[in-house]
């Protein structure tokens, strides 16, 4: 198994995707435009699947097909074992897990999602391209400054397919790993003994699981604002009102 260090999950996607030449591939309709739109850059033609209140597929794929399956805020591990087992062309996207061991034909994650860095990826892949990439340039600023943050999506989303930039190669060798599942951990329960009452999702976390956030689906009126010290963005673009994924659109709060 060969870990290749990227600039972003998506261009991962990308990577993969031209690695093995792959020309149609699976993705839910509930998912990061900017999957979407790597898939897009290679000239690969999607098929759009719906998922169901557990975030599992709500149909089923062929032997050969590849299929792009997120595990949802950290807390899919399970789904994510079961497509595992069932379909040697599943492609993880774990930039809402990092800690979730590699399952699949590929997987790769998100250091930005868990990390003060300004880019980084791992792809977990059998092989690799022969191309040379680049590395990102080295970008720092204040991770505590929501404008700054935007300002640095914004620079990412321009860029192409680059090896991780030196600056994050440094920085993830400093990392206190099991300090960081611990916080995750204890924020995940703390909003959970909050809002478990209020919530739709009824979560039953395994040992797989160290959610990047707490998903809050309620179709009750809270101020949304009062309820996280961080930003609360909406997951993902609006989704038509006749699929049943609407409701994750309209109603989910992710709890940083």
């Amino acid at each position: 198994m060969e870990i290749i260090k990227l600039n972003l999950a998506r261009n991962c996607l990308r990577y993969l995707i031209q690695t093995y030449k792959i020309e149609e591939i699976y993705l839910p309709y509930y998912i990061c435009p900017s999957l979407r739109q790597a898939v897009q850059k290679e000239n690969c033609k999607i098929h759009f699947y719906h998922i169901d209140m557990n975030f599992y597929p709500m149909e089923d794929f062929g032997e050969s097909d590849f299929i792009v399956y997120p595990n949802y805020f950290g807390i899919c591990s399970k789904n994510v074992l079961k497509l595992a087992d069932k379909y040697k062309h599943l492609i993880v996207d774990n930039a809402q897990s990092f800690f979730m061991p590699h399952k699949g034909f590929a997987s790769f994650n998100s250091l930005r999602k868990f990390f003060p860095v300004a880019d980084g990826a791992y792809l977990y892949i059998d092989k690799k391209l022969e191309n040379n990439f680049i590395h990102e340039k080295n970008y720092n600023y204040n991770f505590d400054n929501f404008e700054e943050f935007v300002k640095n999506e914004l620079r990412l989303d321009k860029t192409e397919i680059k090896y991780m930039s030196l600056d994050t190669e440094l920085f993830m060798q400093t990392v206190d790993f099991e300090k960081i599942k611990e916080q995750k951990l204890k924020k995940f329960y703390e909003y959970e003994e909050k809002f478990s009452n209020k919530n739709i999702l009824k979560i039953n976390l395994s040992t797989n699981d160290i959610p990047y956030c707490y998903p809050l689906l309620t179709e009750e009126q809270l101020d949304i604002q009062k309820l996280s010290p961080n930003p609360i963005l909406r997951f993902w673009s609006p989704l038509p009102k006749e699929f049943s994924e609407y409701k994750f659109y309209k109603n989910l709060i992710p709890l940083l």
